[in-house]
């Protein structure tokens, strides 16, 4: 996962892989680590997620809780068509901003 600073309390980090179950404790620690140090604003950008399951959903909506309780928020970019779809079925669109793939 890579991880870059946009100012002292956002960040900007990209995950390298799908956010399902096998692989969804990385991005827990990561979170959990960035929201310890004072971070706020988080932004997962998506572009190279193609799918996220039960257990990652978990992780978002928990990130976005705690963030929250801090006065910030999380923002998931980069998403692609199917995953903002699933996101606005389960009305997540409604507890995180959740922002489309930019076309190329």
């Amino acid at each position: 996962m890579q991880q870059t600073m946009q100012s002292n309390t956002s960040v900007l980090m990209t995950p390298a892989t799908d956010i399902v179950a096998s692989q969804v404790q990385a991005l827990h620690t990561a979170l959990c680590e960035a929201i310890e140090q004072g971070t706020i604003h988080i932004e997962l950008d998506f572009r190279a997620v193609a799918m996220v399951d039960s257990a990652g959903l978990g992780v978002l909506i928990s990130a976005q809780n705690t963030l929250r309780e801090h006065g910030g928020g999380l923002t998931v970019s980069q998403v692609s068509p199917d995953i903002a779809k699933l996101f606005q079925l389960m009305r997540l669109d409604k507890h995180f901003t959740v922002r489309a793939q930019d076309n190329v």
